[in-house]
């Protein structure tokens, strides 16, 4: 069953894509169509019960003007002679799915039904957003959501059902976003200065790293090709937290600097280069903006030794990857192509680190309770990383999850390095805590 309504904005107008879209639109086409769903964000909305029962054209209509709200939801990205471009629509219909559900059936009914808008993947041209209710009783009483990274980003999601909510409680919100997606395409297009400079910057430092960080297949790769496993940890959740208190940085930081300690041990490399995909949402402008925005940065560490002291040494090294992440993807391919050519082998580290989660996880005061738990996750048959970590929220609490190439690192070594994460960032935060 299905509802539609139509949705309209003053907003319209074709353009190219932006340089966070344009990086991600290129990922999605190198893993090809049967994989690119891997890359689409979910979301699922608990109707608020504030207000009574929300029947699904009062639910529809909030939907209708969340798409007129932002420009990247009625953001239609092609494929033309010159390259890809989108075409932010004035006006469409959106199609709803409706799915009816028992009340005490309503949560797996509403996780089945995101899993399946976000499984596959947005064709050329399709509207980029998608959206499905679970009805009981004649009332919404979830809304899912699937939208495609090529418009939106994890943090641009969330924003998303921030505004859903909003819609749903007050019926109308005040302020306009703060900037729009039209908007960041123009003021990239006249900012070319900003991203010579950040390419100029990963140049020098890629001329000091590895050209890749997993250089040679170690053995027949599994099927499919691309493993995921995900680690959830309440210790490791507990003692980030704690790393994160002592250092002054976010728990992050704390595991990416981790992450790169172990990879330059169990590599073997004297240096361990890794690329953190970077929200790039530092001002007022940018925190409420509904686009792609993230981009990958570039870290390299050449020391290992005690996680807390590199952590506090190398943090100026980290915040000048997360500024080396705004560029122009075009220009950047260039400078990897000459890169490349100079010293005769391709470079790139092809190793990347992900902060899936909204914010930081609440302090879990001070306990550290509850079983890890390994999880194996459906692989994928090609990747445009060889090594990509991620963080999330995951069963209560922080998940990591890795997804590598299996001929590179098999699937015994992913399921161990994840829990010598566990136990290297467990031991230092112990050692802190007696110290």
């Amino acid at each position: 069953m299905r509802l539609s309504v139509d949705f309209v904005s003053s907003r319209f107008g074709t353009a190219e894509l932006a340089w966070g879209q344009l990086a991600m639109w290129g990922a999605i086409r190198d893993v090809g169509p049967d994989n690119a769903h891997y890359f689409n964000v979910p979301r699922l909305l608990a109707v608020p019960r504030a207000g009574g029962p929300h029947h699904p054209g009062a639910v529809a209509a909030a939907l209708a003007g969340l798409v007129g709200r932002h420009d990247a939801l009625r953001s239609l990205v092609r494929l033309g002679a010159a390259g890809p471009y989108q075409e932010v629509l004035a006006a469409g219909t959106l199609s709803i799915e409706m799915v009816e559900a028992e009340r005490g059936d309503a949560g797996v009914a509403a996780a089945d039904l995101v899993d399946r808008l976000a499984g596959r993947s947005f064709d050329d041209g399709e509207q980029p957003f998608r959206a499905g209710f679970v009805v009981c009783d004649g009332a919404v009483t979830h809304v899912a959501l699937a939208l495609s990274h090529a418009v939106a980003d994890w943090h641009a999601a969330d924003v998303v059902v921030r505004d859903l909510r909003m819609l749903l409680l007050r019926g109308v919100i005040a302020r306009p976003p703060s900037s729009q997606l039209l908007e960041l395409v123009r003021e990239e297009k006249a900012a070319p200065a900003r991203s010579d400079r950040a390419i100029a910057q990963w140049e020098s430092l890629l001329r000091t790293v590895p050209s890749i960080m997993f250089p040679t297949a170690v053995g027949p790769a599994a099927t499919p090709r691309y493993a995921r496993a995900v680690l959830s940890s309440p210790r490791l959740n507990h003692a980030a937290q704690v790393l994160a208190r002592r250092t002054g940085v976010s728990t992050a930081t704390v595991l990416m600097v981790a992450v790169t300690m172990l990879l330059r041990e169990l590599t073997g490399q004297e240096t361990s280069a890794i690329t953190p995909i970077v929200h790039n949402r530092f001002s007022d402008r940018t925190r409420g903006l509904v686009a792609c925005l993230n981009q990958l940065g570039l870290f390299a560490l050449g020391r290992g030794g005690d996680l807390v002291e590199t952590v506090m040494s190398e943090y100026p090294a980290v915040l000048a990857a997360y500024r080396r992440a705004r560029y122009d993807p075009l220009a950047f391919d260039v400078m990897i192509d000459r890169l490349s050519a100079d010293r005769g082998v391709p470079m790139f580290p092809s190793c990347c680190f992900n902060d899936l989660r909204p914010g930081e996880d609440p302090v879990d005061a001070g306990h550290a309770d509850g079983e890890s738990e390994l999880e194996w996750l459906s692989g994928m048959d090609q990747r445009s990383c060889h090594f990509c970590l991620a963080l999330m929220r995951w069963k209560g609490t922080l998940g990591v999850e890795l997804s590598a190439d299996t001929a590179r690192l098999p699937k015994s070594e992913i399921a161990a390095l994840l829990h010598r994460l566990e136990s290297f960032v467990v031991g230092s935060a112990a050692r802190e805590l007696a110290a």
